[in-house]
C-alpha cells in the first residue's frame, strides 16, 4: 500500500509558516507520510510546473494561512481546489483568526502561537490528518459493505429466479 500523500505549502517571506512547515515536512516522515513541498527556488510570483505536479500527486493539502496570502500560495490553493474532490483532504491552519475566504468544506485548524508551542501546533495537524484518514477508511468499508449487501441481495434474487425457473418447467 503506497503511503499518503501531503503537500505542504506556506506564504513566502513568513518565516514562522516556513518553519512550521518544513517541521512538519520531517514529522510528517517520521509518521509514514510522504511528505510534499512546493518548488519555489528562485519564483515566488508564479505556480511553477513542479509544484503543481506535486499538488496533483497529493491525497491532502495543508496550507498555512496565518497571514495574508500571497499570489503564488493563491495559486497553489486554486491548484488544490481542483484537484482534491474530498475537501476535507485541504487543512488550512489559521491563526486565531480566519482570514481565507471559501465556500468549501475544508479541514481548518485554529491555532493561538501566543499559546500553542510549535510542537502541539504540529501534534494538532499530525492528529487531523490521521482522523480523516481514518474517516476516509470508515467510508470506504461503509461503501464495500453496501456493495457487498446489495451484492447478496442480487445473488439471492437470482436464486429465487433460477428456483421459480425450476418449478415452473415442472409444473408445465
Amino acid at each position: 500500500m503506497k503511503p499518503t500523500t501531503v503537500f505542504v505549502t506556506y506564504n513566502p517571506g513568513n518565516d514562522f509558516e516556513q518553519t512550521l512547515a518544513v517541521r512538519l515536512h520531517t514529522i510528517g516522515a517520521v509518521h509514514g507520510f510522504n511528505m510534499l513541498m512546493p518548488d519555489r527556488f528562485n519564483e515566488y510570483t508564479n505556480l511553477g510546473s513542479e509544484t503543481l505536479y506535486r499538488i496533483k500527486s497529493s491525497d491532502y493539502f495543508i496550507l498555512f494561512s496565518t497571514s495574508v496570502l500571497t499570489p503564488v500560495v493563491q495559486q497553489e490553493v486554486n491548484a488544490a481546489f481542483s484537484h482534491l474532490q474530498d475537501k476535507s483532504k485541504i487543512l488550512i491552519i489559521y491563526n486565531r483568526v480566519k482570514n481565507l475566504r471559501h465556500n468549501e468544506n475544508c479541514t481548518e485548524v485554529f491555532i493561538d502561537t501566543r499559546k500553542d508551542s510549535p510542537q502541539i501546533i504540529l501534534e494538532k495537524i499530525i492528529n487531523e490528518i490521521k482522523a480523516s484518514q481514518n474517516s476516509s477508511a470508515r467510508k470506504i468499508a461503509a461503501k464495500d459493505d453496501t456493495a457487498s449487501v446489495l451484492g447478496g441481495i442480487l445473488l439471492i434474487g437470482l436464486g429465487f429466479l433460477a428456483l421459480d425457473a425450476v418449478f415452473s418447467s415442472h409444473k408445465k
